[in-house]
């Protein structure tokens, strides 16, 4: 019997400690979120907004990339976006020489 009282004794005190460590858990997740600390869910730094970029496709290579970072080139009016210089030289000397095809 003594035994039997030993193991209960024990298996509470475990899901005791385990309820604590998760409620302890749970309260600095809180704390983190409620304070702006970096990295948590909330976190922002003046009018810093979270903008979603638009990927634009290399007519050349078919390479996608942010349109921030691609080059561009207007052709005819419109803009072409391309992943590198070369990709945009490659495609211009295409362009020429189909316009001087006809």
């Amino acid at each position: 019997m003594n035994f039997l009282a030993r193991v209960v004794r024990f298996v509470v005190g475990v899901v005791i400690l385990t309820w604590g460590l998760r409620l302890v858990s749970r309260f600095f997740a809180w704390v983190m979120k409620t304070s702006g600390v970096p990295g948590g869910p909330s976190y922002s730094q003046g009018s810093q907004q979270l903008v979603p970029r638009q990927l634009m496709r290399d007519p050349v290579c078919g390479m996608h990339m942010p349109e921030n970072l691609a080059i561009t080139y207007r052709d005819n009016g419109e803009l072409k976006y391309f992943c590198s210089v070369e990709c945009r030289d490659k495609y211009a000397s295409q362009n020429l020489r189909r316009a001087a095809n006809g």
